[in-house]
């Protein structure tokens, strides 16, 4: 036999090893990651007496009789994985956003200057971070009339920085809160722009 047919038959051979080891190391590893995530989904899912879907990494049910959902996802505009958890408590009114950087102590409120933040009890919490059990450089929590949510997110490293069920709780704990304060103050807003002489 000509040698560089054989050479190029043992080269064939080699690539198309490799080519199915590849395949399989990474449906291996697919299905590991969705292992590990059906692994950490469950529990949030028994938390909201709901149901977990991989495939979307979300889980979603019900607290406190309101809809809520917990859901990886990707920051807007950029890379960066994020970790939201979700009320469904449609108040109307206007929307706001609160970040919060815990280490550096500093906080925003946006719209800037809006009377709406002092409204907000649970915003002005000392130990707000600890209530949310959050362990990163900063976190969101937004409302938005139009979704009808109030929602927290925090920045993911890994999958592993999705919650336990137990913090899981304590997140929604505070956002039913939250909803409850929100819904007040978005209402008394509303009352106020419906009253007699605000036309």
């Amino acid at each position: 036999m000509n040698p560089y047919v054989s050479v190029t038959l043992v080269m064939c051979g080699v690539i198309f090893l490799a080519l199915a080891a590849t395949a399989y190391m990474a449906v291996y590893f697919t299905r590991k990651a969705k292992a590990d995530l059906q692994r950490a989904l469950t529990p949030l899912s028994v938390a909201l007496g709901g149901e977990a879907d991989v495939e979307e990494a979300l889980v979603e049910g019900r607290y406190a009789g309101k809809l809520a959902f917990g859901r990886m996802a990707h920051a807007e505009g950029g890379p960066v994985r994020v970790f939201q958890v979700e009320l469904i408590d449609a108040a109307g009114g206007e929307k706001w956003l609160y970040v919060a950087y815990p280490e550096k102590g500093t906080t925003e409120f946006r719209p800037e200057g809006s009377p709406m933040y002092e409204k907000l009890g649970e915003l002005h919490r000392g130990d707000l971070a600890a209530g949310l059990v959050v362990r990163s450089d900063w976190f969101q929590l937004d409302y938005s009339p139009e979704g009808g949510y109030l929602r927290l997110t925090t920045p993911m490293s890994t999958r592993k920085d999705i919650p336990s069920e137990d913090d899981f709780r304590r997140q929604l704990a505070v956002l039913d809160k939250l909803s409850d304060e929100n819904r007040v103050m978005q209402e008394a807003v509303i009352w106020a722009r419906q009253a007699p002489g605000n036309d």
